[in-house]
């Protein structure tokens, strides 16, 4: 019997249903049903008697008023009586027990706590990864009923949070969930196949190795290389990593020695070595190694690393040979970029050492990585190495420089590179010594400057995620525990703003004036990045918080100086300490700020107002 044919009909019916048995009448969808069920009613009454109703229907006039109503109702019932008769009750294959996984999560939270979550997870927009985030550290994920929307997460447009899912949600709901995942496993499948099987590798244990495997053997790429991964550290499946190091496609390649890598076993290492001196897969080992080093590979390529350097071109007349070289050369800087041994020692030492002759095949990179390694050691003749470098090149006086405060004392470095006054004097007519002192500064810089990442709330917003970050410059305790007091007058000689404000010192008056004068001659010209420093510069003298305020007033006042996006932590703080009397200058420049400046102005209103 046609059951398509019949169930077509049954969808037409309802449709009449809602929009009304008066319709029926000439409808054309009916009509177009009549011919088959005609046809097929000439073979079986049943059909017979459907045609009869659908044509009783349809005919114009025979349906009027409650007539079609009624004939409407005959049609449904004995069609839905043909359809009954149609359906199967008895279930397909065998009976038995029920497949179940026992998952330590509950279902205790109202619905109310889970609804933000499920709307983050079944809808697209911006927000949704702050919300999974902060749902996960409060437990809500422990809910059972969250669980089938963490397995979606995997597959979420949003790969941020599709990763987090894999690293984080799932594998907290323990080895139960790999199981779970296993039996909804599709090894053919695309990324989130891919990140189900890191979740089911990281928590399933060794009872899923087996499964691991065949998807390794037969995925697609994708989720052969995860599989391939996870199989790293098992001595059982060493003899596979070893053969897929063979294998045609990079990617299997370059999969199967990150894990050897990974896995640390002697065979392992004995391959990584054969695969970098053949060359062809020099690069994929070199990054397998620069992520999971092992001290005895390292020892080894190290060796040959300096046997290489040695067998390089004497000079750079066939720039062919010289990149050819090069390929062979740079590989060894990914793989042993973490690594010190004696090898290492002698290797970089004869780069440094051989500096004019590689420079000229214009192996920078080369040499970079000898001053950064060199600069590491503690002993003595390696900051006269470094010396040396920075001699024939500038761009080393940095490495020079760290590798000194290793071994110097604060006064002995700045009596070596602060200088004394006939330095100072050469400085101000010596080109070279102004290049010298940039490169000192920017490095001071680097040290001293935005290296300390703060959290910190921020009152005035609404938004749901209140934290703010700010990075600030070292804490003056610190500086002046660690560094000559003599380097602020350095500075100051230099016209070093920022490291100025951070060594400023209690009763420096030359430094106050300095900070003062630069404060004032911001008028000229918009520099608003450094007002903040300048007043923690300021309170570093210890000028009054009085007198410090005033100012700050002042340059609020003045929107062309100082008009940011939002003010920085440490001006705001300084604004909650204005005393009431300010209020009315305050309301008065409310309206030329705008953005996080606007509502952190009005929070500061209230908080004054209520300290009336």
């Amino acid at each position: 019997m046609s059951t398509a044919l019949l169930q077509e009909l049954h969808q037409e019916v309802r449709r009449l249903y809602i929009a009304g048995s008066d319709l029926a009448a000439g409808d054309f969808r009916l009509k177009r049903l009549l011919p088959q069920f005609q046809q097929l009613g000439e073979r079986a009454p049943v059909f017979k008697r459907l045609g009869e109703g659908i044509t009783a229907l349809i005919e114009p006039g025979s349906t009027a008023g409650p007539v079609s109503a009624a004939k409407l109702q005959e049609l449904t019932l004995l069609l839905e009586s043909v359809l009954y008769t149609q359906g199967v009750t008895a279930p397909d294959g065998t009976p038995g027990p029920l497949r179940a996984f026992y998952f330590p999560a509950e279902t205790r939270l109202p619905y109310r706590k889970l609804a933000a979550v499920r709307q983050a997870l079944t809808t697209t927009g911006s927000g949704r990864y702050e919300i999974v985030i902060e749902a996960f550290k409060e437990g809500v994920f422990q809910d059972m009923r969250l669980l089938p929307l963490a397995i979606a997460a995997l597959k979420d447009p949003y790969a941020e949070l599709a990763e987090f899912a894999a690293a984080e949600i799932l594998p907290s709901y323990g080895p139960a969930i790999a199981e779970y995942l296993m039996e909804h496993f599709n090894p053919a499948g695309g990324r989130g196949e891919v990140r189900k099987l890191q979740v089911i590798g990281k928590v399933g244990g060794a009872g899923v190795l087996e499964q691991i495997y065949a998807a390794a053997e037969s995925g697609s790429d994708d989720v052969r290389v995860a599989a391939i991964g996870c199989l790293a550290g098992h001595e059982a499946y060493i003899p596979a990593l070893l053969e897929w190091t063979a294998d045609k496609k990079k990617t299997i390649r370059e999969a199967a020695f990150a894990a050897l890598a990974a896995g640390g076993s002697l065979q392992g290492g004995e391959r990584l070595l054969e695969a970098f001196s053949l060359k062809k897969d020099r690069v994929l080992v070199a990054e397998a190694l620069s992520k999971w080093p092992s001290a005895r590979v390292a020892d080894q390529l190290s060796v040959r690393f300096m046997e290489e350097l040695r067998e390089a071109p004497r000079d750079n007349e066939d720039k062919k040979k010289s990149e050819t070289y090069w390929n062979g050369i740079e590989p060894y800087l990914t793989a042993l970029h973490s690594e010190r041994n004696p090898q290492l020692d002698e290797a970089y030492s004869y780069v440094i050492g051989e500096y004019t002759r590689f420079i000229s095949f214009g192996w920078l990179p080369l040499i970079d990585q000898a001053a950064w390694y060199t600069e590491k050691s503690v002993i003595a003749e390696s900051l006269e190495l470094l010396k040396g470098l920075a001699k024939q090149n500038m761009r080393y006086l940095p490495n020079v420089f760290r590798a000194a405060q290793q071994q110097l004392n604060p006064e002995e470095l700045y009596n070596q590179f602060g200088g004394t006054m006939m330095n100072k004097l050469k400085s101000i007519v010596s080109k070279e010594a102004a290049q010298r002192d940039q490169h000192l500064l920017e490095t001071l810089e680097r040290q001293i400057m935005n290296v300390e990442r703060v959290a910190y709330e921020s009152p005035w917003s609404s938004s749901r995620d209140r934290l703010q970050y700010s990075r600030e410059m070292l804490p003056a305790e610190r500086i002046a525990a660690e560094w000559d007091p003599r380097w602020l007058d350095w500075f100051i000689d230099r016209d070093a703003l920022e490291l100025v404000c951070a060594f400023a010192q209690p009763g420096h008056e030359r430094a106050r004036s300095y900070l003062l004068e630069k404060l004032q001659g911001q008028k000229k010209r918009r520099m608003q990045e450094f007002i903040t420093n300048i007043f923690i510069g300021l309170e570093r003298t210890d000028m009054q918080e009085e007198e410090r305020q005033e100012l700050l007033m002042s340059v609020l006042e003045n929107d062309r100086l100082y008009n940011p996006y939002i003010f920085d932590y440490f001006v705001f703080q300084m604004m909650l300490r204005f005393p009431v009397s300010y209020i009315s200058r305050i309301e008065a420049i409310v309206p030329v700020y705008r953005y996080e400046c606007a509502q952190q102005l009005e929070y500061l209103l209230n908080h004054l107002r209520s300290q009336e």
